[in-house]
């Protein structure tokens, strides 16, 4: 299905409580129908001048309702208006969205949206059009210890074992020996919002872990970034040093175009064809990309921030502008390097010590940050994507960038009473 600018007859649905996805579009004069959840009720209350704002407004207990979602698009398919566009920033609803993009007319294969969570037929599917991926096979239960001794011995060790649509490298184990999968696979813990429990297992993959995050309109990407993690996110609880830095076109002319050339093969296997996506590939030390996984929103974390900075725009208003225009304004960079961490605390507890305002903004090539917990609140640590502050910094050279990130890491520093 091809993307087109939306006309002044067409409504935008958004799905989650998204206040910057809201603004972004409003300021554009989108006609909008919003989906809240009871989570988004709860937990992410949206200010009533912007419910009042929209449209229509649709309350469901779940995007996993398959019958309050059909309800809501029948209602919106009655009003005899186009939807032009639906919007989904949520990773826990993406099934959900994409069912409600089925039944709009907004997506004509019913397996793209489930591909865009479930790594198996996510993998089988980029595959099939050509892109390498690692080894992998499908673990739906971890006890069948028939299942299990089948996949060690058709796999090679190191393992990694993960939930077959998860997100954020959570729940995520690395398996050295071939025979302790059993144990890995049976002992994981799951988030609450990971209602499937079936596994992936594959091969795991040595070499540098990089990033595309990319905003289309049709076959046209009208931002392209690449971006490479300071250290591979399975091991960041361990080294403290959890960030990225973008890669400039100009540095590294023949991987972007490698990774064009890659996404012109994923988009159209997946189904992609508007909005924001981000992409995990793997650069092995021969120099060969394998493909990781897609998702079909922007990348998390201090990402968004980190772009934000080098583009001279936040994302939201660029993918709101895309959508609605397939147009974008004029880009431009903070500085000509930009990258960001994630500073969390090493123990669990309550927090007791934060870097100050004043700190970060004293220290050398901080653009901006953003807090995501205050002094009381408690920390877990229990996952890569805990998060508590995202620092953003900009400099003159890639070797410059990558000192910053490493002294901030081991100076700008959380602690808790753990």
């Amino acid at each position: 299905m091809t993307a087109r600018p939306v006309d002044d007859h067409d409504i935008v649905v958004v799905c989650n409580a998204q206040q910057e996805v809201l603004v972004a579009l409003f300021d554009q004069h989108a006609e909008v129908c919003l989906v809240l959840d009871g989570m988004d009720r709860r937990y992410r209350p949206l200010d009533q001048r912007l419910l009042d704002q929209c449209e229509k407004v649709y309350r469901i207990s779940s995007f996993d309702s398959i019958a309050e979602l059909s309800a809501v698009a029948v209602d919106l398919r009655s009003s005899g208006r186009t939807v032009a566009e639906v919007f989904c920033q949520a990773e826990t609803s993406q099934f959900g969205a994409g069912y409600l993009k089925l039944l709009l007319g907004r997506s004509g294969n019913p397996l793209h949206h489930v591909a865009h969570r479930d790594k198996r037929l996510m993998k089988e599917l980029v595959r099939g059009a050509g892109v390498p991926t690692a080894e992998f096979r499908s673990l739906p239960d971890p006890a069948d210890a028939a299942a299990v001794t089948r996949i060690a011995a058709e796999l090679s060790a190191p393992l990694i074992v993960k939930p077959a649509s998860g997100y954020g490298a959570t729940t995520t184990e690395k398996v050295d020996d071939a025979a302790d999968l059993a144990t890995v696979a049976t002992g994981l813990t799951f988030d609450v919002s990971q209602r499937s429990h079936q596994l992936i297992v594959e091969e795991y993959v040595t070499g540098e872990e990089l990033c595309v995050d990319a905003i289309w309109s049709g076959d046209k990407a009208l931002t392209f970034v690449v971006h490479r993690y300071l250290r591979p996110r399975i091991t960041v609880l361990d080294n403290r040093l959890d960030g990225s830095m973008i890669l400039l076109p100009e540095d590294y002319p023949e991987l972007y175009e490698r990774l064009r050339d890659m996404h012109t093969r994923l988009n159209p296997a997946l189904g992609i064809d508007s909005g924001p996506t981000h992409v995990e590939v793997f650069e092995r030390p021969d120099g060969e990309l394998l493909f990781s996984e897609i998702a079909s929103r922007p990348g998390g974390g201090w990402i968004q921030l980190m772009i934000g900075a080098y583009h001279g725009h936040a994302t939201w208003p660029l993918a709101a502008s895309a959508a609605l225009t397939g147009t974008i304004p004029a880009l431009h960079s903070a500085r000509p390097y930009v990258g960001g961490i994630s500073v969390r605390p090493t123990v669990p507890g309550v927090i007791t010590e934060m870097p100050t305002d004043e700190e970060l903004s004293r220290h050398p090539g901080m653009i901006t940050w953003h807090r995501r917990r205050q002094i009381g609140d408690r920390a877990r640590c229990d996952g890569p994507s805990d998060w508590y502050l995202f620092l953003i910094f900009g400099a003159d050279s890639e070797d410059e960038l990558v000192d910053l990130c490493v002294e901030a890491a081991q100076t700008l520093t959380i602690r808790t009473d753990g």
